[in-house]
């Protein structure tokens, strides 16, 4: 009897043992699988449609939320909370200027990121093309105003009168004036005759 108990102890201390062992085993294998687990990916190029940027964060802890923040330089690109799995992709960023991304990731089980669930990210994608030329249009500058006065329209030359004319424009105004004292003074001569004539024949008779 006392060798079937002491048998019986041994069994169950062996069982027990590897009980322990198998839980032991089952968190490093669920250690190590969270650790693999945690997979990010960040990646920024240059495409046909213009600059691209592609986040991929997979397999995270979802029991509590995550967060990231992507920007692009000064500009929020986009930022939000994140169980398991986050993913951004944009191809289409202006192509013609250079790019500074910067991928900031929080997972809530590594809080300092000493596991690397947690990081900051930044990826510089340089001008994939360079920007076109801008038009300049040219105006042509209003034509400059004068400040001399028109010419004058030349002076119509004065009208001549001949010698001709004013003597007989002359005659033509004292034509009138000058026949009234003559045809007086030709009455008066004959009137002073006819009275020499009366006084002289009064005289000799």
């Amino acid at each position: 009897m006392a060798h079937t108990s002491t048998a019986r102890r041994r069994f169950g201390a062996a069982l027990s043992a590897v009980g322990v062992g198998v839980a032991a085993t089952a968190v490093l294998v669920g250690m190590a699988g969270t650790a693999s687990a945690h997979t990010p990916k960040v990646k920024a190029d240059c495409t046909e449609n213009g600059t691209s940027l592609t986040v991929k964060l997979v397999s995270y802890n979802d029991q509590k939320d995550n967060t990231v923040k992507i920007t692009d330089g000064d500009t929020v690109v986009d930022e939000a909370t994140f169980g398991e799995s986050y993913d951004f992709a944009k191809d289409d960023f202006d192509n013609t200027v250079q790019h500074e991304f910067t991928v900031e990731v929080k997972a809530w089980d590594d809080p300092k990121g000493k596991e690397g669930w947690s990081f900051t990210k930044s990826k510089t994608v340089e001008a994939c093309v360079e920007a076109p030329p801008e038009e300049t249009t040219t105006t042509p500058p209003p034509p400059a105003e004068s400040s001399e006065a028109p010419p004058a329209p030349p002076a119509s030359a004065p009208e001549t009168t001949t010698s001709t004319e004013v003597e007989e424009a002359a005659l033509a105004e004292t034509g009138a004036s000058v026949a009234l004292p003559l045809g007086i003074g030709a009455v008066l001569l004959v009137g002073g005759g006819v009275l020499l004539f009366v006084v002289r024949r009064h005289g000799r008779a």
